[in-house]
């Protein structure tokens, strides 16, 4: 008995620094050589954020990454095993790993966790060249930057 309760808690601990992972920032219509493969704009460019926003490490193996507006066929794109984000580190995972695209004219990512809950999500309606989607400061409420900053902190929109 004790040894259940003792599993069951380690379980819920688990869970909860799960909740401690965010989609941080997302870049959906670049204008820049944003990954550094040399070749400039396109949608190889676009990223995806996550941000740990807890005080313990969380192992992000077996997430997934998932887009709503797709264009043939839905997209996955599940986190490799050995996966584990920092507290107050980042992830950027780049649209040419991944496979998940964010549409130019309105989208939604989602994260979901190995056993399939929604973890986070970000919906927008329309994507502007080189403003990114950030959560100013990092997990924090929504808004635009036109300052992307894949795997450092979020800066304010500087319009």
């Amino acid at each position: 008995m004790r040894y259940s309760i003792y599993l069951l808690s380690m379980l819920m601990l688990v869970n909860l620094a799960g909740a401690d992972v965010l989609i941080n920032e997302m870049l959906a219509n670049p204008a820049k050589d944003w990954n550094g493969n040399g070749q400039v704009g396109g949608m190889d460019d676009e990223f995806i954020e996550l941000y740990n926003s807890g005080n313990e490490s969380v192992d992000i193996s077996g997430y997934s990454l998932k887009d709503k507006v797709f264009r043939s066929t839905p997209t996955e794109y599940s986190i490799p095993n050995g996966t584990v984000i920092g507290p107050g580190e980042f992830l950027v995972i780049f649209v040419s790993e991944s496979g998940v695209y964010q549409g130019n004219e309105g989208d939604a990512i989602m994260l979901y966790d190995p056993t399939g809950d929604l973890v986070d999500e970000k919906e927008y309606d329309a994507a502007t060249e080189d403003v990114s989607f950030a959560r100013i400061p990092d997990g924090g409420e929504w808004r635009n930057s036109t300052a992307p900053s894949p795997g450092k902190p979020n800066q304010e929109a500087a319009f």
